[in-house]
């Protein structure tokens, strides 16, 4: 490979750093340069540090210098969630991810920088695997309105999938990442949910997709308890007065009718698209709680609280 000219090699270090930091090493492989150019990166580093124009940690690590931002404080913890939960929902290390963190990173105010650089740094320990290669693809696909191409496992089977994606959601149960849209392998034309995670051998394909104009995604997960639609079930639970507090504490929707009784009990009507995925979240207080409505999802839970009885020896 020609090493490129001086000039234009500081300018490819400059455009790097404009979207995150990184090492002397971690910007040869960026670039593209073979190793012996390290050397002359190291020299341009330096020289840019010592203009001014870059920042180097302790930890041999180089970066644009930090300019003052005008977030006020509620705009900076809203900033510093979302790098939270961008750490929290990518299991695999991802550049894109690891960017984007760093993004929003540089915007945070002192106090709040050191916990999301700390987090950056963590993050650049995770291995890289399938999954993160799956999560670019179906984001390409999906912003470029192209098709998805892959086998989908899910618990049963493994299905072919040529999916056309309408949009990407974030379940607020389990932060994994989900592609809704029409399997054109599948008769009906519905849009269906697919795990990202639960998709391999993803391919990008050159046809093109359009979403319908007349559908709404946050109509389609309007009844949802997490991530999956279906027909509208009533549940209705009935909670100890011990953990009064904490049902009130918890955000069940706008739809949920809550009402604390004088027994001190709290009485909660739900209404959700299906009840399979609400049966976690149930199970997860205990004895505190009991499923009055619908019989299914009281039997699951009844079915579940045996089985543990047993494991644990319990009568």
């Amino acid at each position: 490979m020609t090493a490129p000219p001086r000039a234009e090699r500081i300018l490819a270090l400059l455009d790097c750093l404009g979207e995150g930091e990184g090492s002397a090493r971690d910007l040869l492989r960026r670039l593209g340069l073979p190793e012996q150019q390290l050397r002359s990166v190291q020299r341009d580093l330096r020289t840019l540090c010592d203009r001014g124009l870059l920042e180097r940690s302790p930890a041999g690590r180089y970066r644009r210098p930090v300019r003052a931002v005008s977030l006020n404080p509620v705009e900076a913890l809203a900033v510093y969630s979302a790098a939270r939960m961008l750490y929290h929902h990518a299991a695999e290390y991802n550049e894109h991810y690891l960017r984007a963190m760093e993004k929003l990173s540089r915007q945070l105010p002192d106090r709040a920088r050191r916990v999301a650089v700390l987090a950056n740094e963590a993050y650049r320990a995770r291995p890289n695997g399938e999954a993160s290669r799956t999560f670019e693809l179906a984001a390409q696909a999906w912003l470029e309105g192209r098709v998805l191409r892959c086998a989908y496992h899910s618990l049963q089977k493994v299905t072919p999938v040529e999916l056309a994606i309408y949009f990407i959601e974030l379940s607020p149960q389990n932060r994994q990442a989900y592609a809704i849209g029409v399997n054109r392998l599948k008769e009906g034309g519905r849009p269906f949910v697919y795990r990202l995670s639960r998709m391999r051998e993803a391919a990008l394909l050159a046809d093109r997709c359009e979403i319908p104009e007349d559908f709404h995604p946050l109509q389609f997960l309007a009844n949802a308890w997490g991530i999956m639609p279906g027909e509208p079930v009533r549940v209705e639970l009935f909670f100890s007065p011990q953990v009064r507090d904490r049902v009130r504490e918890t955000h069940l929707g706008q739809s949920a009718e809550i009402r604390v009784l004088a027994s001190g009990h709290t009485r909660v009507v739900l209404t959700v698209g299906g009840w399979k995925e609400l049966l976690p979240w149930v199970l997860g207080w205990g004895g505190e709680v009991e499923v009055l409505e619908p019989p299914a999802l009281r039997e699951a839970v009844a079915q579940a609280h045996a089985a543990g009885a047993r494991v644990y020896g319990a009568s």
